[in-house]
């Protein structure tokens, strides 16, 4: 089985490093947009059997019930790589035999995309990564099985999962994908988010919040 996994931080903790444009409210508004889009698009994706939201935010895991999503509460924040091992283990006592993790601050994400990886696997044992739009982080995790190896987000990731793969014999496969490369973590994220003409859930609260209107003049 299928399981698309989205660690996500509490409200009150994302997103800080917009702090100069956002008050705390439009942050965390923009962080459940986002985890919304990410939700959404792995839920109408076909390969995916299971999706799971893990938090400390019960706020949060409640919303990722509404929409159709499993939740696993972490009971406090572990970071990334503590959460992903929560949500992980969870997968398995479940019946996943991959697990895809996906960061949840990915706006303009397809259900396309996630099927993308998917098929680029054939059930034996194989990672595969997506890197951040900088290139030397890691926005999406594939692997098959779930415990082939552990996650290594933080820092230059990338080339931290393909050096723990490698050391372990186990094949690793790079796919480009710009949707899920491009995520949200500067003034210059949004300022270029403003620029799309979107349908995403993240795109209606920034203007809602008359975030675009000022990014625009801006730039």
């Amino acid at each position: 089985m299928n399981f698309a996994l989205v660690p996500v931080k509490a409200l009150a903790f994302g997103k800080s490093r917009l702090s100069s444009c956002l008050a705390p409210e439009a942050r965390q508004a923009l962080s459940r947009a986002m985890l919304t889009d990410v939700l959404n698009s792995a839920l109408h994706a076909s390969s995916v059997d299971r999706v799971v939201v893990v938090s400390s935010d019960l706020s949060l895991l409640a919303h990722a019930r509404q929409l159709g999503a499993l939740a696993v509460d972490e009971e406090y924040p572990r970071g990334l790589n503590g959460a992903a091992a929560v949500g992980t283990d969870f997968c398995l006592q479940h019946g996943a035999t991959a697990v895809l993790v996906l960061l949840a601050d990915l706006p303009l994400v397809t259900a396309e995309d996630i099927n993308l990886l998917f098929r680029s696997v054939n059930g034996t044992p194989k990672i595969v990564l997506v890197p951040c739009k900088e290139g030397d982080g890691t926005n999406a995790f594939l692997r098959v099985p779930p415990l082939v190896i552990l996650s290594q987000f933080g820092g230059p990731s990338l080339e931290a999962h393909r050096r723990v793969a490698q050391r372990a014999g186990i094949a690793c496969q790079v796919i480009e994908a710009s949707r899920i490369a491009f995520d949200v973590d500067s003034v210059e994220d949004l300022k270029w988010l403003a620029t799309q003409a979107t349908s995403t859930r993240t795109s209606q609260v920034l203007r809602e919040l008359g975030v675009f209107a000022g990014m625009e003049s801006k730039t």
